[in-house]
């Protein structure tokens, strides 16, 4: 019996198509964290201990990323979205807000999000200005 091909990636893209996403609101994606964590926590510098280790942590979460913004798990697993920090706290500080969340993506480049996402993300998308606001992304 041939096996289909799993964990094949989204070829780089940073946004999911409209069925990927509809099949993810359902249920989130397994996370695969690849990157090696700092020896440090990258929000205050100390390094772990036995009763608070050092963990990789999404900098736009799983829920906002996925859910509200129609990222890839790929992106969000990527070095842009993770950095190490304590288990305990810092690793929940890391994690940005629906707003901060956007405004990281402006900042990474994205022009526009996805057509399919609901109108009122589009709004919070528009309310944050720039010239860019009105520009496509392609498969960002």
């Amino acid at each position: 019996m041939l096996r289909t091909p799993r964990n094949v990636g989204f070829d780089g893209r940073w946004f999911l198509d409209e069925a990927e996403w509809l099949t993810y609101c359902r249920r989130k994606p397994v996370r695969y964290i690849r990157r090696p964590q700092a020896t440090a926590c990258q929000l205050g510098g100390l390094p772990g201990s036995p009763d608070n280790p050092l963990q990789s942590a999404h900098i736009i979460g799983f829920d906002v990323g996925v859910i509200d913004l129609g990222l890839t798990p790929e992106f969000l697993d990527s070095d842009k979205n993770i950095v190490t920090a304590h288990r305990r706290a810092c690793n929940k500080q890391s994690e940005l807000d629906h707003q901060r969340a956007m405004s990281r993506l402006r900042d990474l480049g994205v022009k526009e999000l996805p057509k399919y996402l609901p109108a009122a993300v589009h709004e919070a998308w528009r309310k944050l200005g720039g010239p860019d606001a009105a520009l496509d992304c392609g498969d960002m």
